[in-house]
This record gives C-alpha cells, sequence and structure tokens, in this order.
C-alpha cells in the first residue's frame, strides 16, 4: 500500500491513490485507500434533550503504508468522527481541532499497533471543511522515524496548499518514482498532472507495490468530500467501444457478477474518465 497523492487545482483539492496491496511477495489491487468519513460535532445536551448538532460534513482520507493497520485507523476513525462533542465556552468547531482529536487515535493505534504486532509505516491525509475558517483544508498524518532505530513518533501537520506555487502532495514508498513521472508529464497543466503521472508510474511497473486501478476523491459544490468510481472503455480493433467497465479498486461494478437481472439493488456510483472530467 504504497501512494496517495492531493492536489488542488483552480476547481479545489483531489485526492488520487493506485489499488494495490501487497503482503510479501504477494500482492492484490483491490486495495481501498481513498474513503469518505463522516464528521459530526454535537454540542452539549441540556435537560434531557438530544444533543444539537454544531457541525456536520464529510471529509476525505488517503492512505499510504501497511494495510491492515490503516484498515484499524479508518475504522476507528469512521466510528469516533461522527460523535465529537465541544465546550462551546472553551473551544469552537474547526478544522485543527478536529485534527487534534484524530491525531490523538492516530498516535495511540499506531504506536500499539507497532509495538505489539509490528506495522509499518501508516501515513494519511485528511481534508475538510473548516467552519472556523471558512475553507477546505488538508493535514498529513505521518510517522516521524527521525535519525534514531528506534524513534517511531506519530505527528501531524496542517498544510498551506492555497500559497504553494505547486500544491501536489504525496505520501508512499513510491514518492521518489512518483516525483520523476510529475516531471515527465511537467508540460500538462496542474489539474491533470497527478493523474497522468500516477497511470505512468503504475504502467511502468518499476514500484510493484504501486499497480491496479486509479482511485480518485473530490469535494462537491457544498465542500463535502465523495469517491470516484472509474470508467474505462474496451475497444475492438477497429477503435469501436465493446463494453465499459465501472471501477472501485479492482472490481468491475458492470461485471456479470455484479450486475444482476434478478431484480436486485444494483451500485449506483459516480462513474468517469479522470482524464476527461475537470478537476
Amino acid at each position: 500500500m504504497t501512494l496517495a497523492v492531493v492536489w488542488n487545482s483552480p476547481s479545489g483539492l483531489h485526492f488520487a491513490s493506485d489499488s494495490r496491496i501487497s503482503k510479501g511477495d504477494k500482492s492484490s489491487d483491490y486495495g481501498v485507500k481513498i474513503v469518505p468519513v463522516h464528521v459530526k460535532v454535537f454540542e452539549p445536551a441540556k435537560d434531557g434533550a438530544p444533543p444539537p448538532v454544531a457541525f456536520d460534513s464529510v471529509y476525505g482520507m488517503c492512505f499510504a503504508g501497511e494495510f491492515s493497520g490503516a484498515s484499524v485507523i479508518r475504522n476507528f476513525l469512521a466510528i469516533t468522527l461522527q460523535r465529537l462533542q465541544f465546550v462551546p465556552t472553551f473551544t469552537n468547531v474547526s478544522f485543527l481541532n478536529i485534527c487534534k482529536i484524530v491525531d490523538k487515535i492516530y498516535a495511540e493505534l499506531s504506536t500499539k499497533l507497532q509495538s505489539e504486532i509490528e506495522t509499518d509505516s501508516i501515513d494519511f491525509f485528511l481534508a475538510g471543511y473548516c467552519p472556523h475558517n471558512k475553507r477546505t483544508m488538508l493535514a498529513k498524518f505521518y510517522i516521524d522515524y527521525g535519525d534514531a532505530i528506534d524513534k517511531f513518533e506519530p505527528k501531524y501537520e496542517i498544510i498551506s496548499y492555497e500559497s504553494a506555487s505547486q500544491p501536489i502532495y504525496y505520501i508512499g514508498s513510491g514518492e521518489n518514482e512518483f516525483s520523476l513521472h510529475l516531471d515527465i508529464h511537467k508540460e500538462k497543466p496542474i489539474s491533470k498532472r497527478p493523474l497522468y503521472a500516477l497511470q505512468s508510474l503504475i504502467k511502468s511497473g518499476r514500484i510493484s507495490s504501486v499497480g491496479g486501478n486509479i482511485q480518485v476523491g473530490t469535494f462537491d459544490s457544498n465542500n463535502e468530500f465523495y469517491m470516484l468510481g472509474i470508467a474505462e472503455e474496451h475497444k475492438d480493433e477497429n477503435g469501436l467501444i465493446r463494453a465499459i467497465s465501472y471501477y472501485y479498486a479492482g472490481i468491475d461494478m458492470n461485471s456479470n457478477s455484479i450486475e444482476t437481472d434478478d431484480g436486485a439493488f444494483m451500485v449506483m456510483g459516480n462513474f468517469v474518465d479522470p482524464f476527461r472530467l475537470i478537476l
């Protein structure tokens, strides 16, 4: 689980990643690395009444690192972030304060997982709307190994992407190779350059743990995060479209095994060709 990318374009923040997860010398391309997470903050309850909702939004997360550990952290955050509470007299509802509680959970879990089952580094981006600053904000959570062999320190930082001349950020073991592919596609507009770089890195096969389909996530007009499925056209020798696949990670939602004709539900996703979509 090796590469997560976030970048800013004129239309806002976007996430992308590959779909490969690895265990030893084996790999699978069914890893979901980009996920929406529900953030809900309550005020204190009064007189036995239900606590008023102070903030309700959907943030985005994009993981790199050891997959099983990332899944544990993702699940804990999915549970805890939808039941936060604050005291208006002492604090405010802000992206910074949300990051502070995320950091506490991240530090506790990543340290325990490393000491007990020796998980590797678990890094991720978190982005979402800040009601205090009235804009979408971005943070990176990562393990600082420092210069000491035995150092393992979970940290986070708020990224001021709006002022960056090249607002493209990435984490994972494929970082160095991804940087080279960004340079290969330097003539592409900022809105598409990370996608072209990720696609060419995957196709190159130079990093065995980076592979599978691209995943993409972005924010809607209400500043809420959602994941995009990937539409891929399959053409015949004459260039005519013979089929279209709709992917979430490695699963084609339009395949015979998923798309049934027995009256059951079907998956309704936002499937796009990210190279045609205006980002």
